[in-house]
């Protein structure tokens, strides 16, 4: 029997810089403000797009945004700047209490993120990736960023510390000796 495991390594996610997140946000703001609001809504909280889907104004309070049965039927607050409070507040403006602030599929929110997407193979949980690899490179305390993401589990949430050693190594290599 060997005595190495046998398991394959788990596949770093797919991120992409800040930088490049930022130009694809603009892109979105100069063309339609709604599908602006739903990236940088992504971009800024690292919600999943099922939550994002299923946000209503109830859900949305000065300083945070209360997930209602995310992933595991699990509710959470996910902390927000102002500025997006501030812009969904307006967007929800004139809607119910219970009235989902982006009543639109997965799908649609995926086919938002193609549209932008440019040179980037784009997806809505890629936001989720940049953002917490963003949040760690920040300096994030990474118990900070399971809460924030809802990971059970810190092992789930310490993946992306290999993205950033990858990151380290890369970077490493532009060395000249």
């Amino acid at each position: 029997m060997n005595q190495f495991s046998t398991q394959t390594p788990k596949k770093l996610y797919k991120y992409i810089a800040k930088t490049k997140v930022d130009a694809i946000l603009e892109k979105a703001r100069s063309d339609n403000t709604r599908n602006y609001l739903i990236l940088v809504t992504l971009w800024r909280t690292g919600m999943r797009v099922s939550e994002l889907t299923n946000l209503t104004k109830r859900d949305i309070h000065n300083d945070e945004i209360v997930i209602r049965q995310g992933k595991g039927h699990r509710d959470r607050n996910v902390p927000a700047d102002q500025s997006l409070i501030d812009l969904l507040t307006l967007h929800a403006a004139s809607m119910n209490l219970d009235d989902r602030l982006f009543p639109l599929s997965e799908v649609a929110v995926r086919n938002i993120c193609h549209k932008y997407q440019g040179d980037e193979n784009l997806h809505p949980h890629t936001f989720r990736h940049s953002f917490a690899v963003h949040c760690l490179k920040s300096g994030v305390n990474i118990r900070v960023l399971q809460k924030i993401l809802g990971h059970t589990n810190l092992s789930t949430t310490a993946i992306y510390l290999d993205l950033i050693g990858e990151d380290v190594k890369t970077e490493y290599r532009k060395v000249q000796f």
